[in-house]
């Protein structure tokens, strides 16, 4: 696992990305307090795959938002599709639903 502060920054900067997107889609309003809570949900998560592929930093974000969901019910919100690691943007779409 690469050490450095720039995987810090880049899993900052994914996890903002994945939060702005996530929250322009979201059922419901993110309370300040439980917006840091994600945040930072996001980059524990993201941060250990920096070193890895962009498909596990996507899989990653995901969990932690479907955790992040688990746990606040009233808010639901979009996924990431896909990831741009060369300025950390993100694509979101829809969670499938089941049938």
């Amino acid at each position: 696992m690469q050490e450095t502060p720039d995987a810090d920054k880049a899993a900052r900067n994914i996890a903002e990305n994945v939060y702005f997107a996530f929250s322009r889609q979201a059922t419901s309003f993110i309370h300040p307090a439980k917006e840091q809570i994600l945040l930072t949900r996001l980059v524990e998560a993201i941060r250990p795959e920096i070193a890895s592929s962009q498909d596990m930093i996507v899989v990653a974000a995901n969990d932690a938002l479907v955790a992040w969901e688990q746990a606040n019910d009233e808010v639901r919100g979009p996924r990431v599709a896909s990831l741009d690691l060369t300025d950390g943007s993100v694509t979101m779409s829809l969670p499938q639903q089941p049938d």
